[in-house]
């Protein structure tokens, strides 16, 4: 048997997974492809974000930190939703004879929110929602449905055959997509409140509130009463798990989304500053150039020129 991969800490990379990407899409959506053609064990992944899992084809199992429940079986069509720094423990023991092709999308809420208050009745997943909170689990599980499996299906086909328009379409997936899941288990997972009853759902919880506003200033004060902890016990499993301030961390998230929404030239540098929230578009120009090297003028040329 493999010798198990190491564990991924939420500031890097999941090189774990890294080795089997053959592809990142999509100009809003952080979306992910992966072909996995060895036997591996043990892939443990963990990230500071609310993240999706699906299989297209091949087969995983799946264990969750923390559950007393077995492994979890993927097959083709099925997904799992799992809250910010929750690990789990993914084996691919039948690839090396059926490859296992994978999507991961990082989930904006905001994005989640926006689409739900466009739907004519999002009130019709209230009896689901409540089913769901009973079975008290940090993640879902989500068997294939043909909505969802359309969708992988699709998006796998956009990353191999790469038409044009390639990423536009692959950012409509990804909204049908989260579409398709608020009518299953997961929907307390996009829209709910995080639990905070560990040190590490506080610490979810407050990564979280930075993704849902990174468009104004965030204090530490929101940060702690978020996370539900005291100032000091935030800050010292804060850096223990991203070996950064929560300043830092927001500053890097800031940049973050900054660099998704000048990929699209449609946006000026002016009203990405305004969408991030920051005093003046000179401040927002000279925090970019600090971690890019680059301004942000510069960058979209660059974006443009690789399109």
């Amino acid at each position: 048997m493999p010798a198990p991969l190491r564990p991924t800490r939420s500031k890097e990379e999941p090189h774990s997974l890294t080795r089997y990407r053959s592809g990142i899409g999509g100009d809003e959506a952080r979306l992910s492809f992966y072909a996995v053609e060895d036997a591996v064990q043990q892939v443990s992944l963990r990230a500071p974000h609310l993240t999706y899992y699906g299989v297209v084809s091949g087969q995983a199992y799946v264990h969750v930190e923390g559950d007393g429940h077995d492994r979890v079986h993927c097959g083709p069509g099925h997904s799992l939703v799992v809250p910010p720094l929750q690990t789990i423990t993914v084996d691919f023991p039948q690839a090396a004879h059926t490859p296992a092709r994978c999507l991961v999308l990082k989930i904006d809420r905001q994005q989640v929110h926006s689409l739900l208050s466009q739907l004519s009745d999002p009130t019709r997943w209230d009896g689901t929602a409540r089913r769901w909170r009973a079975e008290a689990r940090g993640y879902s599980h989500v068997k294939a449905q043909e909505g969802v499996s359309r969708v992988l299906e699709m998006v796998a086909y956009l990353f191999r055959e790469d038409p044009p328009n390639r990423d536009r379409l692959i950012d409509l997936n990804a909204m049908e997509l989260i579409i398709q899941l608020l009518d299953t288990s997961s929907r307390p997972l996009l829209v709910g409140d995080i639990p905070r009853n560990t040190s590490t759902g506080g610490l979810a919880a407050a990564v979280q509130y930075i993704q849902d506003h990174l468009d104004r200033h965030i204090s530490i004060d929101e940060l702690v009463e978020e996370a539900c902890m005291s100032k000091s016990s935030f800050y010292r499993h804060f850096s223990d798990e991203f070996d950064m301030s929560p300043l830092e961390y927001i500053t890097r998230e800031r940049v973050v989304r900054a660099r998704e929404l000048l990929a699209d030239p449609d946006n000026t540098v002016t009203s990405v500053s305004h969408a991030l929230g920051f005093s003046s578009t000179s401040h927002f120009i000279d925090m970019f150039k600090e971690h890019e090297g680059i301004t942000p003028k510069q960058y979209q040329l660059e974006r443009i020129d690789q399109g």
